[in-house]
C-alpha cells in the first residue's frame, strides 16, 4: 500500500455539489518520494507546517486540509522551490518532481486555499 494524500476542498459550485474532496491514493514508492519531498523543503524552514500536513502519516496519509490558507500556500510555495531550486536533479529528484507535478499539483490548484502566483 501506499499513502492517502488529502490535499483539500474544491471551491464550492453546482457542479460540485456533494463531492468537494480533493485527494488521491499513491503508492508506496510515489507516496515515499513524495514525504522526502516534503521534509527537505518544509521540515527545517517551516516545521509547524511540516508537522501538521504529516501529523496522520502514522495512518498512511498526509493531509493539508488543517492548513489555514496562509500555511497553505507557503507550503505550496516552498515546495515549488525546493524542486525548482535543483540544477542537477537525481533520478530520483525528477520523480518526486514528476509524482508532485502529475498527482499532486493539479489538487493543489483546485483547492479553495489555493492562491496562484
Amino acid at each position: 500500500m501506499g499513502a492517502y494524500f488529502d490535499i483539500g476542498y474544491k471551491k464550492p459550485s453546482l457542479e460540485n455539489y456533494g463531492e468537494r474532496t480533493l485527494s488521491i491514493l499513491l503508492n508506496r514508492v510515489a507516496s515515499g518520494a513524495l514525504e522526502m519531498l516534503f521534509d527537505e523543503a518544509l521540515k527545517e524552514t517551516h516545521p509547524v507546517i511540516h508537522e501538521i500536513i504529516m501529523e496522520v502519516l502514522v495512518l498512511d496519509q498526509i493531509s493539508f486540509t488543517d492548513l489555514n490558507k496562509t500555511d497553505f500556500n507557503v507550503a505550496v510555495q516552498a515546495i515549488r522551490d525546493c524542486i525548482a531550486s535543483r540544477k542537477e536533479p537525481t533520478e530520483w529528484q525528477t520523480f518526486q518532481k514528476n509524482v508532485w507535478e502529475a498527482q499532486i499539483e493539479p489538487l493543489i490548484q483546485q483547492d479553495e486555499c489555493y492562491q496562484q502566483g
